[in-house]
């Protein structure tokens, strides 16, 4: 299993490792799979800024509020579009 890491800088950037999917995104709230749980970053102009899946890497920028994990099997269900939908809109 990939080491899975989070640093964050002042609530305004984050650095994530051991990132496995991205399920939802928007301004206020991307939704994560990693190797340890969903995990849910809420806050207010969000934007992903660094993504290298092959390498379970993430970057996000913005003002981060909230940020909690949900266990692995935990029911989620997506609010927003799903990734590849947005980026091939």
């Amino acid at each position: 299993m990939a080491e899975h890491l989070v640093s964050m800088s002042n609530r305004e950037k984050m650095e994530l490792t051991g990132v496995k999917n991205v399920l939802t995104f928007d301004e206020e709230e991307i939704m994560l799979e990693t190797n340890m749980g969903f995990l849910s970053i809420q806050g207010e102009d969000l934007h992903i800024t660094r993504l290298s899946l092959d390498d379970g890497q993430v970057a996000v920028e913005g003002s981060v509020n909230l940020v909690g994990y949900k266990p692995q099997g935990a029911d989620i269900k997506a609010k927003g579009k799903n990734i590849l939908n947005r980026l091939f809109k």
